[in-house]
């Protein structure tokens, strides 16, 4: 789990596809991530997580709600970031041996049409008023830096402890 997931070639196609308006204005930003490895999910997919979201809506003020498991094995987050772009993220750490992605996919949804990507596999699926496409993408790119996502991790573990709305910026 050590290279970035912004750097897949199928999430590099489709923030491509939203700054090149293919899918109309960004209206809303889901992300799923599964691994095992590890118990505390937002610890170790919440970066993860906030780099998607964040290079998809790039610097933004979020007004999110988050909900976790008692074991931290589970985490949720919900929110609204600035331009009316909604996000979330469902993060899952299961029990393993090895750490490794199970399941890493994003959904970018516009006014005028979607892209689902499988950041673990390499297809994504198009979808506008003129139809749906699936696009094959290569090999994986250099790895991007990672940005320091500690204050909205933060934000996103105080929000599931309190149950209360949490803004923050990135």
């Amino acid at each position: 789990m050590t290279a970035s997931l912004v750097s897949q070639p199928g999430f590099v196609r489709a923030r491509a596809a939203v700054r090149a308006a293919e899918i109309g204005l960004l209206r809303a930003v889901a992300v799923d991530i599964v691994a095992s490895g590890e118990a505390d999910a937002l610890r170790v997919l919440g970066p993860a997580a906030i780099e998607i979201i964040r290079e998809a809506t790039g610097p933004a003020s979020i007004d999110l709600q988050a909900h976790a498991t008692a074991d931290g094995r589970a985490v949720t987050f919900l929110g609204r970031a600035d331009h009316a772009v909604a996000v979330s993220a469902h993060l899952s750490a299961l029990a393993g041996e090895h750490r490794e992605y199970l399941r890493a996919a994003v959904r970018l949804v516009g006014t005028h049409g979607s892209v689902l990507v499988d950041l673990l596999g390499p297809m994504l699926d198009v979808r506008t008023a003129a139809g749906a496409v699936r696009v094959p993408f290569g090999v994986s790119g250099a790895e991007g830096d990672p940005r320091d996502a500690t204050e909205t991790l933060s934000a996103i573990t105080e929000s599931a402890r309190s149950g209360r709305n949490i803004t923050t910026t990135w």
